[in-house]
């Protein structure tokens, strides 16, 4: 394990020198990574776990919300992230979100394209590795067409401007432009599709991209484009293949949180990660930049074991915040938001599918056992009601769920298209800390459910169109 770690640094010791924002890969052709060894490919595929440090999905969703004393003193990024603004960023600035995914992208096509060449390892094992690099790169493409392409929308998806499709491990190429959203979906799934059938069931950790995680990630990306239908095949047929190799369950927090504090662990320990994907989450919990909105805090009921992962407190404060429901999320995996192939998120896509297929007695079955993990069970019970309510009641408890995580922007730009949720308002709200009441409302305009690309990448890519 130990040389697997000074391996791992070495790579992304050799990836941070070589970054200076050339281009779209921000990395100069100074050098390039060596590798000859199947065990030396195999051990790329360990230097993945972060998306970025605190993540824009993190403010961007309207479970988020602020106070202006702390607002107004946080950094431009995050204001102007919490404000819809188009440009994010400063002229030199770079954006984690887009560098950090680039740069594991970078790995895998170098793994994809020399790994069959490699010395010492079977041809089943360079089959193996070469799969699940390219189920990952699959998996970071999602990733960023959520960023910077519009929502998937089947009537526009061929002309709509997505991401462009890096497949080479060349540092010096410096001319990038962007495939359609049809182009990038077409491809993540043809990628999937492919290397499902060689990627093992049982992989040595969460880290690494095991069979379930990829039919995992391809259910994904059909649920993003409203098929429901395949998204719940893969699903189930995902169950079928869970590893062995290490622990895979959802917590039962009723448990969990007994003492009042919380026993879950984080990152690689956390054993409702299938895939731990992660991003540092400082800027909600480790300060008061960013806050619970309080209409999420009230979606809560009374024991819903969910509640302690907030406080009322400010961060290194021993006040209340003004606002009612007003919080900060303390837990209960520390600073990371999970960000990978995570079980609550699969459980409750399954859950919206099933509600989606008309399956109402499969979509209650599944939404209460999950939510008897969270509450006491009898207030887990789900009310009666029709299709279309439960879908809505599915897609709140994904609220209550993954609150402050990020997940909710994803949800929102899905639902977009949705004529289920074509009347929804989404908006950000700053209170004021003298007042204790809202003192700015700022909505969500249609063309800020994508971002635009740093000046830098677009100064240097003459050929490559932002977004408005």
């Amino acid at each position: 394990m130990k040389k697997q770690i000074n391996y791992i640094f070495l790579i992304a010791l050799s990836v941070c020198i070589l970054s200076c924002g050339k281009s779209f890969l921000e990395v100069q052709p100074k050098g390039s990574l060596i590798a000859s060894k199947t065990t030396e490919y195999e051990n790329m595929l360990y230097n993945s776990l972060s998306v970025g440090f605190d993540a824009p999905a993190l403010i961007l969703g309207d479970d988020a919300t602020v106070l202006d004393s702390y607002f107004n003193a946080s950094v431009n990024r995050s204001q102007r992230l919490f404000r819809y603004q188009g440009n994010i960023y400063e002229q030199e600035e770079a954006a984690d979100e887009l560098i950090i995914p680039i740069r594991n992208i970078y790995l895998y096509n170098k793994i994809i394209n020399e790994v069959m060449n490699s010395e010492g390892g079977t041809e089943e094992s360079k089959r193996a590795i070469q799969a699940e690099a390219k189920a990952s790169r699959a998996f970071l493409n999602l990733y960023l067409i959520n960023y910077y392409g519009k929502p998937y929308q089947a009537s526009s998806a061929s002309t709509d401007p997505g991401i462009p499709l890096v497949k080479e491990a060349d540092v010096a190429q410096n001319s990038f432009t962007r495939a359609t959203v049809q182009q990038v979906y077409d491809n993540m799934i043809s990628d999937l599709k492919e290397s499902i059938p060689l990627i093992p069931v049982n992989v040595p950790n969460r880290l690494r991209m095991c069979k379930s995680a990829a039919e995992l990630t391809l259910a994904k990306i059909y649920w993003f484009m409203g098929n429901y239908e395949q998204a719940l095949i893969l699903i189930k047929q995902a169950k079928l293949h869970m590893p062995t190799s290490f622990e895979n369950f959802i917590y039962n927090y009723n448990q969990t949180y007994a003492s009042g504090t919380w026993t879950v662990t984080s990152g690689l320990e956390n054993r409702q990660n299938l895939l731990v994907r992660t991003t540092n989450a400082l800027v909600a919990t480790n300060s008061n930049n960013i806050l619970l909105a309080p209409w999420v805090y009230m979606l809560f009921s009374k024991n819903d074991q969910r509640l302690k992962s907030f406080s009322r407190m400010p961060y290194l404060g021993n006040s209340i915040f003004p606002v009612e429901g007003l919080s900060r999320r303390i837990g209960p995996f520390g600073s990371q938001a999970p960000q990978g192939v995570y079980l609550p998120d699969v459980e409750l896509m399954q859950a919206e599918c099933e509600a989606r297929m008309g399956n109402i007695d499969a979509a209650k079955s599944i939404l209460t056992a999950f939510r008897e993990k969270r509450m006491p069970a009898d207030e887990a019970k789900i009310p009666a009601m029709d299709q279309n309510n439960l879908i809505k009641f599915t897609v709140e408890e994904r609220v209550r769920e993954f609150a402050l995580y990020g997940l909710r922007w994803f949800d929102i730009r899905r639902l977009s298209n949705d004529p289920l949720f074509k009347d929804k308002v989404y908006e950000h709200t700053i209170y004021g800390a003298k007042e204790g009441k809202a003192i700015e409302t700022i909505k969500l305009p249609s063309e800020r459910l994508t971002l635009r690309f740093p000046p830098a990448v677009i100064s240097r890519n003459p050929g490559m169109e932002n977004n408005p």
